[in-house]
C-alpha cells in the first residue's frame, strides 16, 4: 500500500479562542497519561444510498475541514499545544494538523482480520510517541481517499489531554456538525481540573518513550483477534457461569494467551501484572458529567505469583473482582477529600514500579467498548469500520465493539 499526501495545512477555530480562555489547566489525571498520541481510524464507503460519493467532500468542496473548524471553537483545547513547565495548554488557535492523502489500493482490501496492523500506520498524521512537545499539535487529523472513492479519517489525540472517551465525543460532534452543518445542543465541559487539581504528579511517573519508534530495537507485533457472538459463547461455556461479561471473558483467555507467551520467552513463570482503566464518568459521587473533557480514568490492577496452576476461570474471577472493587471505591473519590484522590493516584504509583521490575510480567488493557464510535455518521453513513494501529508497545491490549456491536476486536501488541 502506497499512501500520497495531497496536501497539509493547519485548521484552527472559525472563531478565535476568547483571551479568557487562553491558559486551559490539566488535571491530576491529565499528568498521569502517558507520553503519546492515542489513535483511531473510521472507515466509510465510497456512498450511501446513492449519496455523493465521499472523495468528494474533501476534494471539491473541503466541507470535513470547514466542519472542524467549527467543531474546533467547541472543543478549543485541541487547537493549541501543550507546555510541559507550566502543566496548562497554550489555548492561541495555533491549530489542528490536517492531511489530506491518496491510498493506491480499494478500501475493501484492507479491512478485516487479516490487515497488517503495522500499514494501517500510513493512515494517521503523526508518530504515535511524537508529543508532549510545544511544537507537537494536540489534534492531528489524515483524510484517506481510496481508489473506489471510499475514505478513512483518522486521528492522532495527544493523551495529555483526551482519553478514549474524548476520542469518542469528538469524532461524534464533528460528525453531527459536517452532517447537520450547526453545532446547536454541542456542550463538552472542560471542568476536569476543577475536581482534581493539578499537582505535578508528571515529575513523578517519568513514562515516556522516544519520539521514533521505527529503529529496530523497537519491532513489535500487533494482531486483531475478533471474538465474534459465537466465540463469546464459546468462552462463556467454558468459564460455566452466567455472570461474567463478555469483554471479561475475552480478557481472561488474553491474559492467560499472554502468561503462556512470557513463559515461552523466559523459559520459566513469572509474576503477573495486569492493569485494566476504568471510566470515572457516571461513577463518582456526585457523578461527574459523561460529556467531561480530558482524561477521567482510574486503573483497576490485578497481580498473580503463581500462574502455572490456574484455570481459565480463576482469570475470570480475577478481572472481574478488580473490576467491581475499583468501581465501588470510584464512589468516595470526590467525596472523600485526599483518601478520594488516592483511589486515582495510588494504582498509577504501583503501576509505574511494576512496570520497570525485570521479574514481573506486566500487561495492559484497555477497553474502547460501549464508546459510540460507530455512530459517527458524517452524512456518508456510519462506519463500516473502526481501527487502532501498531502501538509498537508491549503487552498493550485495546478491545473495542465490532460493526454489529455483538463481539469484541482485541488488538494485541507484542514484542
Amino acid at each position: 500500500m502506497k499512501v500520497q499526501i495531497l496536501s497539509e495545512k493547519f485548521v484552527k477555530p472559525s472563531i478565535p479562542t476568547p483571551p479568557s480562555l487562553r491558559n486551559y489547566k490539566i488535571s491530576f489525571a491529565d499528568e498521569l497519561a502517558p507520553t503519546i498520541n492515542v489513535p483511531l481510524i473510521l472507515y466509510y464507503t465510497a456512498s450511501n444510498n446513492g449519496n455523493t460519493p465521499t472523495a468528494s467532500l474533501v476534494t471539491d468542496s473541503n466541507q470535513l475541514e470547514k466542519s472542524l473548524e467549527h467543531i474546533l471553537t467547541l472543543f478549543y483545547p485541541l487547537a493549541g499545544r501543550y507546555i510541559k513547565q507550566s502543566r496548562l495548554i497554550d489555548c492561541k488557535d495555533q491549530g489542528v494538523e490536517y492531511v489530506v492523502a491518496k491510498v493506491n489500493v480499494q478500501l475493501h482490501d484492507l479491512l478485516g482480520q487479516g490487515v497488517e496492523a503495522k500499514e494501517l500506520n500510513q493512515l494517521i498524521p503523526c508518530e504515535i510517541s511524537a508529543a508532549d512537545e510545544v511544537s507537537d499539535p494536540l489534534l492531528a487529523i489524515q483524510v484517506n481517499i481510496f481508489e473506489c472513492g471510499g475514505l478513512a479519517v483518522g486521528g492522532c489525540f495527544s493523551h495529555r489531554i483526551a482519553d478514549g472517551s474524548t476520542v469518542a465525543s469528538f469524532f461524534c460532534e464533528w460528525a453531527t456538525v459536517n452532517k447537520a452543518k450547526s453545532t446547536d445542543g454541542i456542550c463538552p465541559s472542560f471542568d476536569a481540573a476543577s475536581f482534581f487539581p493539578g499537582r505535578g504528579l508528571d515529575k513523578l511517573i517519568p513514562m515516556s518513550l522516544p519520539r521514533s519508534l521505527k529503529d529496530a530495537e523497537f519491532k513489535s507485533a500487533t494482531k486483531m483477534f475478533a471474538f465474534n457472538k459465537n466465540a463469546i459463547s464459546t468462552l462463556r461455556a467454558m468459564y460455566n457461569g452466567s455472570r461474567a461479561s463478555s469483554l471479561q471473558l475475552v480478557n481472561a483467555i488474553l491474559w492467560k494467551a499472554l502468561i503462556g507467551v512470557d513463559r515461552a520467552k523466559h523459559g520459566r513463570s513469572r509474576a503477573s501484572f495486569l492493569i485494566q482503566p476504568v471510566n470515572l464518568r457516571g461513577r463518582t459521587n456526585p457523578p461527574l458529567p459523561r460529556q467531561t473533557f480530558g482524561n477521567l480514568w482510574g486503573l483497576a490492577t490485578t497481580q498473580v505469583e503463581a500462574v502455572d496452576n490456574m484455570a481459565f476461570q480463576d482469570f475470570v474471577d480475577l478481572l472481574g473482582g478488580s473490576i467491581m472493587k475499583y468501581v465501588k471505591d470510584c464512589g468516595d473519590i470526590l467525596s472523600n477529600g485526599e483518601d478520594g484522590y488516592k483511589v486515582v493516584i495510588d494504582p498509577f504509583m504501583e503501576s509505574n514500579k511494576v512496570i520497570s521490575d525485570s521479574e514481573v510480567n506486566f500487561c495492559f488493557f484497555t477497553s474502547w467498548c460501549k464508546f459510540p464510535f460507530y455512530e459517527a455518521d458524517f452524512g456518508l453513513g456510519k462506519p463500516i469500520w473502526a481501527s487502532v494501529v501498531n502501538m509498537r508497545l508491549k503487552n498493550i491490549v485495546i478491545l473495542t465493539d465490532d460493526k454489529k456491536g455483538e463481539g469484541i476486536e482485541a488488538w494485541v501488541n507484542i514484542w
